[in-house]
């Protein structure tokens, strides 16, 4: 049986939730614009375990640490830092970096968080200054036991990014669907696999489960994936992927 979670914009999209959810991730957007303070941290890790116990918590790397200022996240965002604008972002080794990994890795200590999701922008390109950046920020990472796991955007080509993630240590997160609904082919090490719900995956029928499926049994993955759902429909397709599950380990 993989590993199922779901992605949430904020804990508010936890009134979709039930009890009997074989939710083992719960992934907190929220926290990319604006990791909580401590105390709210607590509550807000307090919130995600009543409703899934056995949930481990990942909370995303604050935006400072990972986009400049031309990525337009920072006037989305409510928390600032003292700094100048520019030294801010692109995993820079500059102490305004350094201040906004500091209270990202305390929220993620108070949510009791092993591991962070770390999200690049399209502007992050793979150029050798941000191989040599990323190379250094996974190591550091590790070096205080926290799992890293990478969600870019842009230029990364699939093959050069798992190629990376293996040299590192750690995982990616990309797309278990073509814009035309049928599994993207690829290696599954070192990869989560995230089901938008959008567009034909807005409601994960029994078809495009049962392909995703066979497409994970097909290169020996089913038993060692992990599966997120995000969207609205996060919970709905979650329930929907492990029922189909269920069906089929009765059938065999």
């Amino acid at each position: 049986m993989p590993r199922l979670g779901v992605i949430l914009q904020d804990e508010h999209a936890l009134r979709a939730a039930r009890p009997d959810d074989p939710v083992d991730l719960v992934l907190l957007r929220s926290t990319l614009l604006n990791p909580p303070r401590a105390a709210a941290a607590r509550a807000v890790a307090e919130h995600v375990r009543a409703a899934h116990p056995r949930a481990a918590i990942v909370p995303y790397v604050w935006h400072l640490v990972s986009h400049t200022e031309e990525d337009g996240l920072r006037e989305m965002g409510t928390r600032a830092l003292p700094g100048e604008p520019r030294k801010f972002g692109h995993l820079q080794d500059t102490p305004e970096v350094r201040s906004a990994w500091e209270i990202s890795l305390r929220c993620a200590q108070e949510m009791g968080s092993r591991a962070m999701v770390l999200r690049t922008p399209a502007s992050f390109t793979p150029s050798s200054m941000n191989h040599a950046r990323l190379t250094a920020f996974a190591g550091a990472r590790a070096a205080e036991g926290i799992e890293l796991v990478w969600e870019t955007d842009g230029l990364w080509e699939p093959a050069a990014t798992l190629a990376l993630a293996r040299k590192l240590g750690i995982w990616t997160i990309v797309p278990a669907f073509e814009g035309t609904g049928r599994p993207i082919p690829q290696e599954y090490e070192r990869r989560w696999l995230r089901v938008d719900g959008v567009g034909p995956t807005e409601r994960l029928r029994g078809v495009l489960a049962e392909s995703l499926m066979h497409a994970l049994d097909a290169k020996d993955a089913l038993a060692d994936a992990t599966v997120l759902f995000g969207g609205p429909r996060g919970h709905a397709n979650l329930r929907a992927f492990a029922q189909t599950l269920e069906q089929i380990e009765v059938e065999d």
